[in-house]
């Protein structure tokens, strides 16, 4: 993060170091707290088998919530907070006069090394390893104009849309012509078949097995160059947001930015229920992504989305604002301050709870019970987290990944 005020010749001259406590920035972390509930939020459902069919009332009305208010709406959030900290790094290295390429880079590999171990021993859903690709991409726009900046942004926040109308439009020309057809229909059935594979896998299959399922589902998603870029082409603009928002130090002077929050809450919220709520309509109660179809749901997909997202940040940010809130977001704050650590954590309770090699609960629990063990879990991870920092500098992978990417041992405890 970046100093408050401007650093003395001793400071310029020091070597780089992790972020003083009194540097941070509480708000960011308030959000990064709040948003890794939502991840939470979705990745329970995705270890719960979401392509099965659900018909109880409260887990129609829990699948609804879960997906019109937090499919990537909280994954968006997050995506925005790591470009705004890529940025506020940047400044503070700047200020001491370290070489940031050089350090950011080490830290990015850190994390590229952690996604590849998240993905292959405990979730195929990680997101670690993506925002490591992304955040080296993001190094070569650092010194871009503002103007450029909201271009790429922008082109890059139509690249998933444009994907989606070309892929809708493709299937409706090749349903026409006998042979495209019974091609489309020939891989659908092969991803059927792999989606059932998986199912088979996780459901009864042993820790090596779900590993090695994993590594092969790395190297068709991750390696092949389509959905790679698809899925770079996702976070990249919201990293160049967040990018654009440290640069301005937007955070560090919200309070001058307050009247603009409370114009954009009911406007972004309103636009965000409505496009999301009409997307998702069409396919009722069908718990597989409902928005793909027609061309027009999707479409309003992609625009509820980060307008949801937007008003999601600006309801905490105000809320922020208040003194007695203030009070009862620490825990959020000290949630975000360990978010790595907490966000593995949260895929080592799902492997348990799910897997067969654990409880062997897939497909058994529903997203009413999902929700509910959301909550559960990220009420204890709460006050987990303001003990682990009322003894610990870091949260236990922040701790490593410091000292991987500084080269040195950081201290822990204390004092």
């Amino acid at each position: 993060m970046v100093a408050q005020g401007a650093p003395s010749s001793i400071q310029r001259a020091l070597p780089v170091a992790p972020i003083p406590e009194t540097e941070r920035i509480k708000l960011i972390d308030v959000l990064r707290g709040f948003a890794l509930f939502g991840v939470l939020l979705i990745n329970m459902r995705n270890f719960d088998l979401p392509g099965q069919t659900w018909t109880g009332l409260f887990d129609r009305i829990a699948l609804w919530l879960t997906i019109g208010l937090g499919d990537s709406k909280f994954w968006t959030l997050f995506s925005f907070l790591f470009g705004l900290g890529f940025a506020l790094q940047m400044k503070r290295a700047e200020l001491r006069g370290a070489h940031f390429v050089t350090l950011y880079a080490r830290r990015l590999s850190v994390l590229l090394l952690f996604g590849l171990l998240h993905h292959l021993l405990l979730y195929a859903g990680d997101i670690l390893y993506d925002y490591a690709v992304v955040g080296f991409v993001l190094l070569l726009f650092r010194k871009l104009p503002d103007r450029i900046i909201l271009i790429l942004a922008l082109a890059c926040f139509l690249i998933p849309m444009g994907r989606h109308a070309v892929q809708v439009r493709l299937n409706e020309v090749q349903r026409s012509d006998p042979q495209a057809a019974q091609l489309i229909a020939q891989r659908k059935a092969e991803s059927k078949r792999e989606d059932e594979e998986w199912v088979r896998t996780f459901v009864s299959g042993s820790y090596l097995e779900v590993m090695a399922y994993r590594a092969r589902h790395f190297m068709r998603r991750r390696v092949s160059v389509n959905n790679s870029l698809f899925e770079l082409a996702g976070p990249l603009p919201l990293f160049l947001v967040g990018l654009l928002v440290g640069r301005h130090r937007i955070f560090q002077n919200m309070r001058e930015h307050l009247p603009f929050v409370r114009k954009a809450l009911p406007r972004t919220l309103a636009l965000g229920l409505i496009c999301t709520g009409i997307s998702i309509t069409g396919k009722w109660p069908d718990p597989v992504i409902p928005y793909e179809t027609p061309l027009w749901r999707g479409l309003l997909w992609y625009v509820g989305t980060p307008a949801l997202s937007f008003s999601h940040a600006c309801i905490v940010i105000l809320l922020a604002q208040k003194n007695h809130w203030q009070a009862r977001f620490t825990p959020l704050a000290c949630v975000g301050r360990t978010a790595l650590s907490n966000y593995l954590l949260q895929s080592l309770v799902f492997s348990t709870i799910f897997s067969h090699y654990g409880l062997g609960m897939a497909g058994k629990v529903g997203p009413s019970l999902n929700l509910a063990l959301t909550v559960l879990i990220y009420g204890l991870q709460l006050p987990l987290s303001v003990w682990w920092l009322g003894h610990f500098r870091f949260g236990p992978a922040e701790w490593l990944w410091r000292m991987l990417t500084y080269g040195k041992l950081q201290p822990m405890r204390l004092a």
